[in-house]
């Protein structure tokens, strides 16, 4: 058994509609009609009318209702008001012809959903996936924009950069732990590497265990990663770099890897962060200059994680 989208009343009305009946003047004006004319004033009138028809036109240039007469600019609608009032009214409803309401109707249901597409969209963009675009530039680059104005820069860097940044980990670029984890996925792991690390301090535990994705690595481990990749330069970085595939100039250290200014030299400058008051600046010059009151602005876990301390 199918199941129907209709209500038991929408199928009552669907039912008239089909026989071209269930429109016509409303009961509630037609009883309204009745009461006005029932009234001692009209009764009299209309008990003078029957003598006189002349009466029909009485005050009807000022004092229209007193009389139910048609004011004498509308005299060709009716003689009476009801009479226009019903006239009308049928006219409305189609004059019995229920595909003449329905023709209308059709339209004027056409007409408001169109226009509600419209008037939905906009209300709803007020809130619709929160923040998730704030201007039209970050919605038709996919929030590009919102990162980096500087596109077509942009764009040569992070060719320049080759395999560097691994999309599946976007949110760890930057980490120590990160960039060593991306290596090691292209060639396994890398005994400059690991030395580095082991004579910085890095627990042996650790530097056996790099391949693994699901490594915990400490703030302060990274750290000292990090103090390893400065050591690492000369032969050994031009083999990092060119599993890497990176062609990006004036990287002269491993760590220079984690540096935005050195990985985006062409676009650094209008590098942004999302804030609560909107895109900042994470630069404020040409000589990488960060930008301080962002440590008034970020949440504390993403400063703990970068190590910013403002001066």
């Amino acid at each position: 058994m199918t199941t129907s989208i209709l209500t038991p009343l929408q199928l009552i009305a669907g039912a008239s509609l089909l026989q071209n009946q269930g429109l016509g003047l409303s009961t509630k004006l037609t009883a309204a009609e009745t009461a006005y004319s029932a009234t001692p004033l009209m009764t009299a009138f209309f008990q003078a009318l029957a003598l006189d028809s002349a009466l029909a036109t009485l005050a009807a240039n000022s004092v229209p209702a007193f009389s139910n007469s048609v004011p004498s600019a509308y005299s060709t609608l009716g003689s009476q008001m009801t009479t226009v009032i019903n006239t009308q009214g049928a006219h409305d409803a189609g004059n019995g012809d229920t595909s003449k309401f329905i023709q209308a109707l059709n339209l004027c249901l056409a007409y408001t959903e169109n226009t509600n597409i419209f008037i939905n969209s906009a209300v709803n963009s007020q809130t619709y996936l929160a923040n998730t675009f704030t201007t039209t530039n970050d919605m038709i680059t996919g929030d590009v924009t919102k990162v980096n104005l500087a596109t077509t820069a942009f764009g040569d860097d992070l060719i320049n950069l080759g395999n560097l940044i691994d999309l599946s980990s976007l949110s760890d670029l930057g980490s120590p732990l990160n960039l060593v984890q991306r290596i090691v996925s292209l060639t396994g792991n890398i005994p400059v590497v690991s030395v580095a690390f082991l004579l910085a301090g890095v627990p042996q535990d650790v530097v056996l265990n790099l391949a693994n994705p699901t490594i915990n690595v400490s703030d302060s481990i990274q750290k000292l990663m990090y103090q390893a990749m400065t050591t690492i330069t000369g032969s050994d970085l031009t083999q990092i770099l060119k599993i890497l595939k990176v062609t990006t100039t004036n990287i002269d250290t491993m760590a220079d890897l984690l540096n935005p200014a050195k990985i985006f030299p062409n676009s650094y400058q209008s590098l942004t962060v999302t804030t609560p008051n909107g895109p900042r600046a994470i630069y404020l010059d040409s000589n990488a200059t960060v930008n301080t009151t962002l440590a008034q602005s970020l949440p504390a876990y993403v400063l703990s994680s970068t190590g910013f301390v403002p001066q």
